[in-house]
């Protein structure tokens, strides 16, 4: 892990008071002690993070510098042969990347519940954030069906390699009312080719963490907006074993829930929020499925040892 970049995040976060100077001062002493970053001391990062609720904290560090200016001058899409052209040959390479990134990197061979998509057009799929590279798992859990990955404006910055993630189907989010337009007209226009519309509905980046965080409801406002429905899913680990447990690579399960659809019945203000609800119960339902152990966060007041029915408490309080 990359010691100066971490000690740079911590730093610019707590000048910021988005980091408690307590969290702040332990930190710097356990890489001091440590003598550098490590798998640790970030592993007891995000249990403090857990632990006192900040959840939308930054998890790891990035890079804004030439980020895509989302203000409303973005070009989300362009009528220049050549470019369509290239958006066409990058959409379809890293639809391969992600079949082929999801095999080797995640050990994801198979996508199960494909049946849950069956019929579905245009939809708005969420999913947890836990890696730099998790994008090619959003990708292969789609199969063939064409995908667009909405993502902060650093992802897609004025590079070459920001281009290219541009032609390849990634939409930077608007940082302006003035940006709102153009990528409210570009949803518009996947959606009319039957996309899917990703949104890491967590906000940050969590490397490797398993639990579903809470949700923020503008993926859900868009869907109310474009009349599309919320496909769930949750990035799961198994141990990794064989080759994978040799190499330190991780073995993913890509879990798909039910899509849930607007209920119109309520004022559109409520009905992104009950839907946002809806979407965190699916994923809260497909963790515990997973794991075989109820959600419980750090910190929280249920009982520590997972202790969930009232009459195993009473007996255990008798005894």
């Amino acid at each position: 892990m990359n010691t100066k970049k971490y000690l740079a995040l911590f730093a610019s976060m707590a000048e910021r008071d988005e980091l408690p100077r307590d969290l702040y001062d332990m930190l710097l002493a356990e890489i001091a002690k440590n003598g550098g970053m490590n798998k640790r001391i970030y592993s007891m990062y995000l249990d403090e993070l857990e632990r006192r609720g900040m959840f939308d904290t930054d998890g790891a560090p990035f890079d804004t510098k030439n980020s895509a200016k989302t203000d409303g001058t973005y070009k989300y899409r362009s009528k220049n042969p050549f470019k369509k052209l290239a958006h066409a040959f990058w959409f379809g390479t890293f639809k391969f990347i992600g079949w082929v990134g999801g095999a080797i990197v995640f050990g994801v061979w198979r996508v199960k519940d494909r049946k849950k998509l069956k019929g579905i057009g245009a939809c708005i799929t969420t999913s947890n954030h836990v890696g730099y590279l998790d994008a090619v798992l959003t990708l292969r859990s789609m199969g063939s069906k064409r995908q667009n990955i909405v993502a902060a404006p650093h992802n897609c910055k004025h590079t070459v390699g920001g281009r290219i993630l541009g032609y390849a189907g990634m939409l930077p989010l608007p940082v302006t009312v003035g940006g709102a337009r153009p990528f409210n007209d570009m949803l518009k226009h996947v959606a009319a080719r039957k996309s899917a519309i990703h949104f890491y509905v967590e906000k940050s980046m969590w490397i490797g963490y398993k639990k579903p965080r809470p949700y923020k409801d503008g993926a859900f406002f868009y869907a109310d907006m474009l009349d599309i429905p919320v496909v769930p899913m949750l990035y799961c680990f198994k141990k990794p074993r064989g080759l994978r447990k040799l190499l330190h690579m991780p073995k993913a399960v890509i879990k798909r829930s039910d899509p849930i659809y607007i209920n119109k019945e309520l004022p559109p203000r409520e009905r992104r929020t009950e839907m946002c609800e809806r979407a965190q119960a699916a994923a809260k339902a497909m963790y515990e499925e997973f794991y075989g152990i109820p959600l419980q966060y750090l910190g929280s007041e249920t009982n520590t040892r997972n202790i969930v029915n009232d009459n195993e408490i009473i007996k255990t309080e008798d005894k």
